[in-house]
């Protein structure tokens, strides 16, 4: 047995070292396993971080863009004087001046206040009332003819504010008396809006 203990000493140093070799080996896969890991989580976290910063730079990119369109189309708005309040007063001063002009004994009108417009569907369903205010006029009586009719139809001429729109007219020819001569002969029940946009209150 001692003859064998020399070689066995020498062996087992060998041994030992493989053996540490191994231990040193395997630490270090776990090491760069940990490393890996730490790494493709560092890597996925840049990932969800970059695709964040592109969805807010692409969703600010179209505020930006729809921020212009906007723009420009209020600019338009403003241009044609669609966001300027009509003038009411001028409105029944062109009136007054046509019932001096013309003789208009026989017909009424009704100029009404500001209010929101109509929706397609004026149900509480409909949603928020319209950002569109109108004034409506209510035309209704006897005049000889057409001729009378239109100058009411029109536009005051010394105002380019709104949106001037006839909505509705309905008119009927009466069957005058033989002896009844300048009697009006065409019955008018008219309504014309005049329609514009304001712009909200600044916060």
């Amino acid at each position: 047995m001692n003859a064998l203990a020399p070689p066995l000493v020498r062996l087992r140093r060998p041994l030992i070292a493989l053996t540490l070799s191994i231990l040193g080996s395997g630490a270090l896969l776990l090491w760069s396993q940990a490393e890996h890991d730490a790494a493709d989580a560092l890597l996925r976290q840049h990932t969800a971080r970059l695709t964040q910063a592109r969805a807010t730079h692409q969703a600010a990119r179209d505020a930006y863009t729809a921020t212009r369109n906007g723009l420009r189309q209020l600019e338009a708005l403003r241009g044609a004087g669609l966001l300027d309040a009509p003038d009411r007063q001028a409105w029944q001063q062109h009136l007054l001046k046509l019932q001096g002009k013309l003789p208009l004994d026989k017909l009424e009108w009704e100029l009404g206040p500001f209010a929101p417009a109509a929706t397609e569907a004026d149900s509480p369903s409909a949603g928020p009332p319209s950002a569109l205010r109108v004034s409506t006029l209510h035309l209704k009586g006897e005049v000889a003819h057409e001729g009378r009719l239109l100058p009411l139809l029109e536009r005051p001429g010394n105002s380019s504010n709104g949106l001037f729109l006839p909505r509705r007219c309905r008119l009927a020819h009466k069957q005058p008396a033989p002896d009844a001569a300048g009697t009006p002969a065409l019955a008018a029940d008219c309504e014309i809006d005049w329609i514009f946009l304001p712009l909200p209150d600044a916060p």
